[in-house]
């Protein structure tokens, strides 16, 4: 009998919580209650500060996970992607080479992701710093506010402020951001050989700021460039990082980095 009322009692506890989550829908608009915000790279206080809000700031909630609302990036929060990630096309529109790249919260590969981005995706550079790209606030990508700080406004949210997917301009086909997606790549990093080989004719990958970034394929003498900081051209393997963690490069000339 104590075990039946115990397992109802939970229950009706569930009861009276879930109906909270469930009937929230996103995107909705949401104000700032409370002054100085901050706003993370994740939910949970371990995340760094990625931005501040002001009492009475409107921002778009985009999803929750427990307490903590995601919000998406204002225009102020800096987003970054390595520059060799990019193709940069039309002034200031960059293809995305690699697959499920990180768009962090600094120019640092420490630094924490507000997101990924697909091979293919078109972005918008305001400018670039140290081999990183800074970014216009990019469609899908989001920072972390606890929910005691917002309160929801409405469930209609302008188009205006929402995060604009990239386009193409009129005067650019799908076939040029094919060609660009599977162009030429300049990389200068160190050659490090392979624990485990992804396939035969690749052994070895080229780390950047202490990260493996891109694998190669072989080449003759390659395994002379070992342990040596390099500078590599080549072009990205179409359709390769579908199949592995990281883009793979055909080369066309390396060089040591003196």
């Amino acid at each position: 009998m104590t075990k039946y009322i115990f397992c109802s009692s939970v229950f009706l506890i569930f009861a009276f919580i879930a109906p909270g989550y469930a009937d929230e829908h996103f995107p909705f608009l949401a104000e700032v209650s409370k002054e100085s915000v901050n706003v993370r790279a994740g939910p949970n206080t371990n995340f760094e500060k990625v931005d501040k809000l002001s009492k009475g700031a409107q921002v778009v909630v985009i999803g929750r996970s427990f307490e903590w609302y995601k919000i998406q990036p204002l225009a102020s929060t800096k987003e970054y992607i390595r520059s060799d990630y990019l193709k940069i096309k039309n002034g200031n529109i960059g293809v995305v080479l690699g697959d499920n790249v990180n768009i962090r919260a600094s120019a640092n590969s420490n630094a924490a992701s507000l997101g990924e981005v697909k091979q293919g995706a078109l972005v918008k550079v305001e400018g670039q710093e140290n081999g990183w790209s800074r970014l216009e606030t990019v469609a899908g990508t989001g920072a972390w506010v606890h929910q005691d700080f917002l309160k929801e406004k409405s469930g209609d949210v302008p188009s205006s402020l929402l995060a604009p997917t990239v386009e193409w301009p009129a005067n650019a086909d799908r076939e040029e951001s094919i060609k660009i997606i599977t162009s030429s790549i300049s990389l200068q990093g160190t050659l490090e050989p392979l624990a485990q080989s992804p396939r035969a004719d690749v052994h070895y990958e080229i780390v950047i700021d202490q990260k493996s970034v891109y694998y190669l394929q072989d080449i003759p003498q390659i395994a002379n460039f070992a342990n040596s900081v390099v500078e590599v051209e080549g072009d990205v393997v179409p359709d390769w990082q579908k199949k592995s963690m990281y883009p793979l490069v055909h080369i066309k000339k390396i060089a040591l980095v003196l």
